[in-house]
């Protein structure tokens, strides 16, 4: 009997410190971490430009390629995990941008601009997310948080169309430039497909939200659309 109760005290000896180490190693786990490519669709925007209009102005800068980068750090993790959502991405287009709108004095009529213009997005976010798992190779995930964005806007080589009666009168826009910084938010959601042991391959769609002030351009642009993303997703 003796001989059984020291058997068993030198079982439960050696099994609390693997069980506290294998909990370490849960709680140290790495974070899974994802990258993106897509495209972001900002949704119609409408500014003043007191310099070119009197009134509103309808701006339409179409697709603006994007890439990011999302980590999660997980607080409890099982078939369904949640904890800590942190990344962030950038947007940029050297296309031309159309603004039109806007009656003015000096053309009798609407004005159709077309601008060379250079526009960089960035941003920051920190949110919670939750991920479920659908199947053994299958996840599914959502998250929203708030950002920081930061928005650079540059405008050269303008093209002014006139349609009023004395399209001579159009007015000179300067090569100029704007920039802004300001707090949103942002949602993303999307679903992962495991092709091989922790290499993950998914769509994604991320909604932002926020207002910035090119104050010596378009003024106050509401930057808010999708994006729409091809991901990759590893844990580290």
């Amino acid at each position: 009997m003796i001989r059984m109760n020291q058997l068993l005290l030198t079982l439960c000896a050696t099994a609390l410190p693997a069980a506290v180490i294998a909990d370490q190693n849960q709680d140290d786990e790495s974070a899974f971490f994802q990258g993106y490519i897509g495209v972001l669709e900002l949704e119609d925007q409408t500014g003043e430009w007191d310099e070119v209009f009197d009134g509103n102005v309808e701006v339409d800068f179409g697709s603006l390629p994007v890439a990011g980068l999302e980590a999660e750090y997980a607080f409890h993790e099982g078939w369904v995990h949640w904890g800590i959502n942190s990344g962030g991405s950038i947007a940029w287009q050297a296309d031309d941008t159309r603004f039109a709108g806007g009656f003015t004095p000096a053309t009798g009529g609407v004005l159709a601009l077309q601008v060379d213009n250079s526009m960089f997005l960035a941003e920051l976010h920190l949110g919670a997310y939750v991920r479920g798992r659908l199947h053994d190779r299958v996840t599914t995930y959502a998250a929203a948080g708030p950002m920081i964005m930061y928005g650079y806007i540059e405008v050269e080589d303008e093209q002014v169309q006139g349609m009023g009666d004395n399209p001579s009168d159009e007015p000179n826009i300067e090569d100029t430039d704007a920039s802004d910084v300001n707090i949103g938010y942002y949602v993303r959601f999307g679903i992962d497909f495991e092709y091989r042991d922790n290499a993950h391959l998914g769509v994604g769609v991320r909604y932002l939200n926020t207002e910035l002030d090119f104050n010596n351009t378009i003024g106050k642009l509401d930057i808010e659309g999708p994006q729409y993303m091809l991901t990759f997703s590893t844990r580290l």
